[in-house]
């Protein structure tokens, strides 16, 4: 019964957060295993078999937990079939319980349900947790007397309701993230047409002007016709450099691959690396905007720094970039650190003060957008330090 099941259900090899949060989803749903536990001690069974059944109940929770880590058996198997695979499974270690508690069974039904509810489409998993209910509930119906009937239902209808419920949710909430993604879509197509448009539109105009004017210059005012020819050599770069700065805004960055050519260039640059092997979760944005900011922070450590370390450490809420650039060169400023939420940490001055500078204006631009704040301080004994935080 875990929401994390609404993951890609492809065959994959977990990573180690995920592996923790499934584990953590699944724990907490084992409290329904105490209305089964509840059951097997009230019943009239030798000791012996009740013992055996809380074995089997503690065997069904070890496999329970497990399967929300592993939801392939069988990759070749479609999720269908491998949820009734776990199924399988999971009714053999409940067969332990049968001796001193056969209607026990019908408490675990919300385990089954949700196994194949969270796992499947909903167009499968509805009709499917439909069979499940039913026939969760027929052992109770044929071997328990209608005033003992009671827990049976509560374990059995309103669970399988509210699991229903939740997987509606959900379906909702997916569908709305992606008709808002695609909203974004559409915006930053429109965005980049409307750039695409302005950019060259009147940039390619006025150099079509301006070279018409040189050709009949040539002969008549060489001196002219050159200078005409160097504004549209001017114009042609500015307009490049204004089209690269629109394409770098719709690529997306990856803050992991990011880590990677991070620890590269550090490395090439005699720079020591300090930086994290693995990427906490995050939203999207976020993840994205930590990704641009590392490239700019790093680019400026490279070129800039004369650090002979830098270290990066990721947090689910925040990005931090600290070298020791100032002691790397000998050169420690004096006085207390300076501190800045728009300097540029690569355009640093002689008095080694912070300012303004193309580089962080994009960093804190696009933490902005991300719903963070970006933070650049001078250590007194050197160095600077990069810091993003959510908001």
């Amino acid at each position: 019964m875990s929401t994390s099941a609404n993951r890609p259900r492809e065959a994959r090899t977990p990573e180690p957060h995920h592996e923790r949060t499934d584990l953590l989803y699944a724990a907490v749903w084992l409290l329904f295993l105490l209305f089964p536990v509840a059951a097997l001690l009230q019943s009239t069974a030798a000791t012996g078999l009740k013992a055996l059944g809380l074995t089997g109940l503690v065997l069904f929770a070890a496999l329970y937990t497990v399967s929300w880590i592993r939801q392939i058996l069988v990759p070749r198997l479609s999720p269908l079939l491998n949820a009734v695979l776990w199924s399988a499974v999971l009714l053999l270690a409940l067969l332990l319980v049968v001796p001193a508690s056969p209607w026990s069974l019908s408490n675990t039904a919300p385990f089954f349900v949700a196994l194949f509810v969270f796992r499947l489409p909903l167009r499968q998993g509805l009709p499917a947790s439909v069979v499940v209910a039913v026939l969760a509930l027929v052992p109770a119906l044929t071997l328990l007397p209608p005033n003992q009937l009671v827990w049976p239902l509560f374990a059995v209808l309103p669970a399988w309701l509210i699991i229903l419920a939740s997987r509606v949710a959900m379906e909702r909430s997916e569908a709305h993230e992606r008709l808002t993604r695609e909203l974004a879509v559409s915006r930053q197509r429109e965005e980049v047409g409307r750039d695409v448009h302005d950019i060259l539109g009147h940039s390619l105009t006025v150099i079509t002007v301006k070279t018409q004017l040189a050709q009949r210059l040539v002969e008549t005012d060489p001196r002219r016709a050159v200078a005409e020819l160097d504004d549209v050599l001017a114009l042609s770069r500015e307009a490049l450099t204004d089209v690269r700065s629109t394409v770098d805004r719709m690529r997306e960055l990856d803050l992991g691959v990011e880590l990677v050519q991070a620890r590269a260039a550090l490395r090439a640059a005699g720079i020591t690396p300090h930086l994290p092997s693995s990427v906490p979760p995050m939203d999207d944005a976020t993840r994205s905007a930590f990704a641009w900011i590392l490239r700019e922070a790093v680019t400026n450590v490279v070129r800039h720094s004369g650090a002979s370390r830098c270290r990066v450490t990721v947090t689910s809420s925040s990005l931090r970039i600290e070298d020791d650039g100032a002691r790397a060169r000998g050169l420690v400023p004096t006085g207390d650190a300076a501190s800045s939420r728009s300097g540029d940490t690569g355009a640093q001055s002689p008095g080694h003060e912070l300012r303004e500078g193309n580089g962080i204006r994009g960093m804190r631009e696009r933490a902005r957008a991300a719903g963070c704040e970006v933070t650049v301080t001078r250590n007194p004994r050197g160095g600077t330090t990069v810091e993003v935080f959510l908001a």
